[in-house]
């Protein structure tokens, strides 16, 4: 066995103000250990200077480093002037819709049928939730026909009742296991399907030729960083909905400035995962 572990971002200030970020790892503390001493002595409220001047710095990397930095400076702001980040953004504290999202089907005591998954919605439906997002048995998709006959089934069983999401999570082998699922989802009538196959969810070209052959909306950008990627990506029509995270892409600032981009483009945005800063941001 290896061990594993996650560290806590700490950024403290000569005013006695430290901002907080836990759960670092891998990549991203390797590049925050990097550009620490950069920070030294800057203005913890200059945000956009340190979001440009790390962009760039960071710009041979996958720049997840940046993500939790800014949100180590927001949370500065936020304990300085004794607000919570929803109300420095703009916004106000509301309720937040939800959806519920399964973990991928196995084949040890997991969702192993098309009928689990259908049942699973059920009790979620039961719970309250409006939307169902499916990830489907994944390295198994060898096994293309489940896939289909669980987003048909899905349709048949809640659809009338539930928006219904499906993620393959860029395991599907090739363009036509993408495209077959997708006619289904087409079928089912399902509100997104997302990162289908394995490009990593990368192509813009593929995911345009995706787009044009079904009419279900895709759901692309959760795999390239910053708003200049995702600028790129709905100019080049190959998503409909535009996925941004804060731990991802830049922070809160990065992920204000995708959702300033989407609105620019008639589009909604949609963060991923259910995190403080996440609600925080939608409150916004």
């Amino acid at each position: 066995t290896l061990p594993a572990g996650d560290s806590v971002l700490l950024i403290h200030t000569d005013q006695g103000i430290t901002g907080e970020y836990p759960g670092v790892r891998g990549p991203a503390l390797a590049q925050i250990k990097h550009v620490a001493e950069y920070l030294i002595g800057k203005d913890a409220l200059e945000r956009e200077k340190i979001y440009q001047d790390l962009k760039r710095g960071m710009r041979h990397w996958d720049m997840t480093g940046l993500g939790p930095i800014d949100i180590c400076l927001w949370d500065i702001a936020g304990k300085l002037f004794d607000a919570p980040l929803y109300k420095l953004l703009g916004g106000t504290r509301k309720p937040l819709p939800a959806y519920a999202s399964t973990l991928h089907g196995d084949e040890n005591g997991g969702l192993s049928t098309p009928e689990q998954f259908a049942e699973f919605a059920e009790q979620c439906y039961e719970m309250g939730y409006k939307s169902f997002k499916i990830h489907g048995w994944g390295l198994a998709a060898s096994n293309i026909q489940r896939e289909i006959d669980n987003v048909l089934n899905m349709g048949k069983q809640v659809g009338d009742r539930m928006n219904l999401l499906i993620d393959p999570a860029c395991e599907y082998e090739n363009f036509g296991q993408a495209l077959a699922v997708g006619r289904a989802c087409d079928e089912a009538n399902f509100f997104w399907y997302e990162d289908a196959y394995k490009d990593g969810g990368v192509s813009q070209f593929a995911h345009r030729k995706l787009r044009q052959m079904i009419k279900t909306p895709i759901l692309q950008t959760e795999h390239i960083r910053l708003l200049e990627q995702h600028v790129n990506f709905i100019v080049a029509d190959s998503t409909d909905y535009v996925r941004a995270g804060a731990h991802e892409d830049g922070g809160i600032t990065g992920t204000m400035k995708i959702a300033a981009a989407s609105e620019g483009f008639g589009l909604d945005v949609e963060t991923h995962g259910p995190g403080p800063v996440h609600r925080h941001i939608m409150s916004s």
